[in-house]
């Protein structure tokens, strides 16, 4: 069993933000930067690159749970009848790339920024039985579109859904980067492939995410943000997914709170770089996992995330996950 990283005097909370839509980058990006703005912290927004291909997500209706999710969540209502259509019988917008100034805006504020997806309505849904071709594309053409948007190549990346694989983790492994946010998990480490340990970290999700929660666990947003507080203030390395779409939207007012909430119990936000630098500066190393697959209550479909225990041989096989 791997030494226990003692966590930092000052709580910090790893803030990611994900931008799934081209109305959550138009809409809810903005709101997201006044309210962190104005309450003092930073964050990590995980930018979609490519066309927002999100009506094809009623696809999907046939698996199980999916309906019950969108039901639950009220799909409709919350992203909205032009999201919901959009790549299907409404033309597929593009995502950051259509909105290059405002992706500036993100790091010009003080924020981190990275890479999400290219097509993440068809990473989330297909990625398992791409061809490894085609995961290399999906990531390259992403790392292009950040360059063209910044001018320098992405430091991190965040698998769509948290769905990934090993062939994905190897093609990030060959780009250098700080960090990756590509899983499910309870702390920050460093998985293994194939019998290698990689030398990019996994800063994963920690916590539950609102969407997941909501009509499930619990029936309003602020009843969530508040057990979000206990949740964050009793875990070492805690990261929180937060959504433009939702967060930045519809549930503004809720995020507002949490975040003030969270100042007063001496909580403080941090982007994950920040998270992991903190949790590099304890000297103990970061555990090495082997990666795999699991459900996490309120999400369909299944997640990355690391197998319990140190390097040994590989979690399932990537096409033997599917549903």
């Amino acid at each position: 069993m791997s030494e226990a990283a003692p966590a930092p005097a000052t709580k910090l909370l790893g803030m990611r933000v994900d931008v799934d839509t081209h109305d959550g980058m138009r809409d809810g990006v903005p709101r997201l930067l006044e309210a962190f703005r104005e309450v003092g912290i930073k964050g990590t927004f995980y930018l979609s690159m490519g066309p927002d291909h999100s009506g094809r997500a009623i696809f999907n209706l046939l698996r199980p749970g999916f309906l019950a999710k969108m039901r639950r969540t009220g799909a409709a209502r919350v992203y909205g009848w032009r999201t919901v259509l959009s790549g299907t019988l409404l033309p597929a917008r593009m995502i950051a790339l259509a909105l290059p100034e405002l992706a500036r805006r993100v790091r010009a504020e003080g924020h981190e920024a990275g890479v999400h997806a290219w097509d993440h309505r068809r990473w989330q849904d297909k990625l398992l039985s791409l061809p490894d071709d085609e995961v290399a594309s999906q990531l390259g053409r992403a790392r292009q579109a950040f360059i063209e948007i910044f001018g320098e190549a992405p430091r991190t990346f965040a698998a769509p859904a948290w769905l990934g694989d090993e062939r994905a983790l190897l093609v990030e492994e060959g780009y250098a980067l700080d960090y990756a946010s590509d899983c499910r998990g309870t702390e920050p480490f460093l998985p293994v492939v194939r019998g290698t340990t990689l030398t990019t970290p996994q800063l994963p999700t920690t916590l539950p995410t609102l969407d997941e929660a909501l009509g499930d666990t619990h029936t309003e947003a602020r009843a969530f943000f508040a057990s979000m507080l206990d949740a964050a203030a009793s875990a070492a390395w805690p990261v929180l997914t937060i959504h433009a779409e939702l967060e930045g939207r519809p549930y503004a007012a809720e995020l507002r709170w949490f975040l003030e909430r969270a100042r007063e119990r001496g909580i403080r936000p941090a982007p994950l770089g920040e998270l992991l630098a903190a949790r590099r500066a304890t000297g103990v190393p970061l555990p090495q996992r082997t990666m795999g697959y699991g459900a996490v209550p309120g999400r369909h479909g299944r997640l990355f995330m690391p197998v319990q225990g140190n390097a040994g041989s590989s979690g399932t096989d990537p096409r033997e996950a599917k549903e």
